[in-house]
């Protein structure tokens, strides 16, 4: 079943990064304060990218990357997602469905 990653920006200017098989429903929790702990304390303002991943597996391993990265390293995902599905496919043997 396919899974969402998805990355949202705060309104102090940080990346949220999370996964879900409905992103859209997830975003409408994360605006209403029913989202994660992070984004309670961080109001969310936009979606910033989304990736369509083949299974929860994949998305899981995806947002744990994700998480450790810098806040610069992940600004480049948002601005060049191409980059990073290559790297991401070449290093880890993942595929991505789709940027959205």
């Amino acid at each position: 079943m396919s899974y969402y990653l998805y990355m949202l920006r705060c309104e102090d200017g940080s990346i949220y990064t999370g996964i879900a098989k409905d992103y859209l429903k997830r975003y409408e929790k994360h605006l209403s304060g029913n989202g994660a702990k992070y984004t309670k304390a961080h109001k969310v303002k936009k979606i910033e990218r989304v990736f369509l991943c083949d299974s929860r597996s994949i998305a899981t391993i995806l947002e744990i990357k994700l998480k450790k990265f810098t806040k610069n390293m992940k600004e480049n995902i948002i601005i060049s997602p191409d980059d990073f599905i290559k790297d991401i496919e070449n290093k880890d043997e993942i595929k991505i469905k789709k940027i959205i």
